[in-house]
């Protein structure tokens, strides 16, 4: 097995092994090392003779790199070239390490040896297609250079030779700014430094003062750096031209780009602003410069250490400072910028001037931290999804023994306690989903629910648990409407809504829950943002504690946020209820004062019947001695089915995982139904089903699973399953679902294309 995916490795990396054991330095190849060196499979190397199939200048360099990696443990990793026939040569890639033994002493080499000679032939190629087309670009009729990205010229034609005047020997492997700094601060490098920041092309015509003449130039960037064409045009302007258009371009580059620009005399601090400054932040601008006092501009948490930064730059002997802040909006807000300058010395290295511009950045700070919320949802969804299935393999057994044991129990007090288990069971099951409905949008059920029925649930909860020192008041008419809802879900709605409460009131207070009935006009969805009219029934959830300040009010329900102490409160609670409401299509309101309490309203649109607590459900079918094919990876929900299969008269079997299932089944053909688990290890469900369906095309399937994702039934059907379970399953779910694949009922299996 080994050495087949050694083979397969070898294929596919197209890296083959050898292996050189000492003392002795007998040697071991792959089949794959012969196939490069075209020696025969039976060959047998040995090690003097291998390195002399190398270049004879290459030899030393192997025989060198053999003893140091034996004498010290030195690694190697190097291309040579190889004699692979007489008139073959490759080119190859040797990499070996040492191995050790326990006390350390090296005891063998091992490494890989691989035909890299396409991809030296590939260089050759490129390099005579780089000449080639450098000798292109040495006659072309405007000057071009190319600027890696560390600034440096690394080509310069003969055009561009003559028209800057310099030798290119002298200009190629230079910084920019250091043959040329007299481009510094100028639309030469604002322009060069903006291409190489965003990507994109940049044209441009500039006087260049070393020359006395105007260029025309375009930039184009690229991931090695800028490929720049300029062109002599100064015969193309007059003088007077000249410095109306110089003013222009820079006042049409300040439109053009949506930061706003500014452009300040250091010797008068007056400052140019562009239209940029009005757009972005309401401030008014002139048509020409002004005296500006920046730093009140900035927040005051802010300025010191913007304007040090600024001082600094100015200082020393820089040319260019930028720095991250928060700005003031003309209407008093703040906006997140970033503030990049430029800075202009005189001869005597002095600042003149500084050119920039300011970028708002509000709405990418915004963005960042909703995409950092979102990463948290989805590190809460996938922790969620990994544990559901274990969760739901735990409450299977406890669901399913709770049945068994009702049916043996005559007592009304055990029964009592029974229903308490299989209720909290089944609760707890509720919860796992509601998890993953919060994380990962799963629906719930959604059924005709009694809002009073279920306040007398929560009511019984909180007077429980709740302090003394708090009074507890539950209110509802006896004609409340009935809502379409997630039982549920509104349960972790009331429940989160009165433990918030509780928790501000250390000192205890009042409670007061509340349910009523209330039709919905426009003007009142408009105020509380209910998505339809009609009729509601409002649920009042309030209390007499702490109260809410108005900043924390406009963050209550964002994930994460909280008020409470370090480690007494997740900051999902809120959101969590904010999601399930308007999952429901309702709305919810809050009105809270500092130290005079909290109220808060859930709106639900009333509808729908709600069901009989009391109506009678049919005896549960029994088996006629049918075959029923267990598979399951928990061997206590395997026998736990088996026991209950086999008490309502089927013939249970039992199988680990899907590769005995398939065994079994193709030996016991009479098998009626197989319940599959879709997580397991060796072959999980859907590899299980297509096995089963290969063998038997007629197969009847009822997949399982504890992983509650919306699209896992559709998966299962898509791959031939009759029925889905979701784990914990009851006696009754059980029974009743093999029932109905038995005799070809519907088991509410969803549409595999949804």
């Amino acid at each position: 097995m080994a050495e087949a995916l050694l083979k397969v490795a070898e294929r596919v990396a197209r890296l083959s092994a050898w292996r050189v054991e000492l003392p002795d330095f007998t040697s071991t190849w792959s089949d794959g090392v012969r196939a490069i060196r075209e020696l025969p499979l039976g060959f047998v190397p040995i090690l003097e003779s291998s390195i002399d199939s190398y270049a004879p200048e290459d030899r030393p360099v192997v025989r060198a790199a053999v003893r140091e990696c034996i004498e010290s443990g030195k690694s190697f990793d190097l291309e040579l070239r190889l004699f692979a026939a007489p008139a073959r040569q490759l080119w190859v890639r040797v990499i070996g390490e040492a191995v050790r033994d326990d006390a350390g002493a090296i005891r063998r080499i091992e490494g890989v040896i691989q035909d890299v000679t396409a991809r030296r032939n590939a260089e050759d190629d490129a390099r005579r297609l780089s000449a080639s087309v450098s000798e292109t670009l040495e006659h072309i009729s405007d000057g071009f250079c190319t600027i890696d990205r560390d600034w440096r010229f690394s080509f310069f034609n003969r055009e561009a030779e003559r028209q800057v005047g310099r030798p290119r020997e002298s200009l190629i492997g230079r910084v920019v700014w250091e043959a040329f700094p007299e481009l510094l601060g100028t639309i030469f490098e604002i322009s060069y430094r903006h291409a190489m920041a965003t990507g994109e092309t940049t044209e441009f015509e500039a006087w260049f003062e070393p020359l006395a003449s105007w260029f025309r130039v375009r930039a184009y960037p690229s991931p090695q750096g800028l490929a720049v064409y300029f062109y002599n045009v100064t015969a193309e302007r007059a003088a007077r031209e000249q410095a109306r258009i110089s003013e222009e371009r820079f006042r049409l580059l300040a439109q053009a780009t949506s930061d706003a620009i500014w452009d300040v005399d250091l010797r008068t601090n007056e400052m140019w602003r562009s239209g940029g400054f009005e757009t972005l932040f309401g401030v008014p601008t002139n048509d020409g410069p002004v005296k500006v006092d920046w730093p009140s501009h900035i927040h005051a948490e802010d300025r010191s250490r913007v304007v040090e930064g600024i001082t600094r730059a100015l200082e020393g002997r820089g040319n260019s400072w930028s720095d991250e802040y928060r700005y003031q909006r003309a209407d008093g807000s703040f906006a997140y910028v970033s503030n990049r300058g430029y800075i202009i010395r005189d001869p005597d290295g002095s600042p003149t001037r500084m050119v920039g511009g300011m970028t708002d950045l509000t709405e990418r700070k915004k963005l960042e931290a909703q995409f950092l919320r979102a990463q948290r949802l989805e590190s809460v969804g996938t922790l969620a999804g990994g544990i559901a299935h274990d969760l739901n393999n735990i409450l299977s057994p406890i669901l399913m023994s709770v049945g068994l044991l009702k049916l043996e129990e005559d007592s009304p007090e055990r029964l009592a306690l029974l229903e308490t288990i299989e209720a909290s069971g089944r609760r707890g099951s509720d919860m796992v989903r509601q998890v993953l409905a919060f994380a990962r949008g799963v629906d719930g059920k959604r059924i005709p629910v009694s809002i009073r029925h279920l306040l007398r649930d929560v009511q019984k909860i909180m007077r429980d648990t709740i302090p003394k020192n708090i009074d507890v008041q539950f209110a509802s008419p006896v004609d409340l409407w009935t809502v379409t809802a997630d039982v549920t879900q509104l349960h972790q709605v009331l429940m989160n809504l009165c433990v918030n409460a509780r928790d501000a009131m250390p000192d205890g207070g009042l409670l007061k829950v509340e349910a009523a009935n209330l039709v919905l006009d426009e003007v009142y969805t408009t105020m509380v943002g209910a998505p339809s009219t009609g009729p509601h029934v409002v649920v009042t959830v309030s209390d007499t504690g702490t109260g809410i300040s108005p900043a924390a009010q406009e963050r209550i329900f964002e994930p994460f946020f909280t008020t409470k102490e370090i480690g007494k409160g997740t900051g999902l609670g809120l959101s969590t209820v904010l999601t399930i409401v308007k999952s429901h299509r309702g709305a919810i309101d809050v009105h809270s004062e500092v130290g005079q309490g909290t109220t808060f309203k859930i709106y639900i649109p009333a509808g729908g019947e709600a069901a009989g607590v009391e109506e009678l459900e049919a005896p549960l079918p029994h088996g006629q001695g049918q075959q029923i094919l267990i598979v399951d990876d928990e061997e206590h929900v395997r026998d736990l089915t088996k026991k209950i299969l086999d008490k309502y008269g089927y013939q249970a079997l039992v199988a680990r995982h899907g590769a005995e299932a398939v065994a079994i089944y193709a030996q016991c053909r009479d098998v009626a139904v197989v319940i599959t688990d879709m997580a397991m290890p060796v072959m999980d469900g859907l590899a299980t089903i297509a096995a089963l369906k290969a063998i038997n095309p007629m197969v009847r399937v009822v997949a399982s699973s504890g992983h509650s994702t919306a699209n896992a039934p559709a998966r299962a059907s898509a791959a031939g399953a009759d029925a889905f379970l979701n784990k914990p399953y009851t006696v009754d779910q059980l029974v009743r679902t093999i029932d109905d694949v038995l005799h070809h009922r519907p088991a509410g299996m969803p549409d595999a294309t949804t």
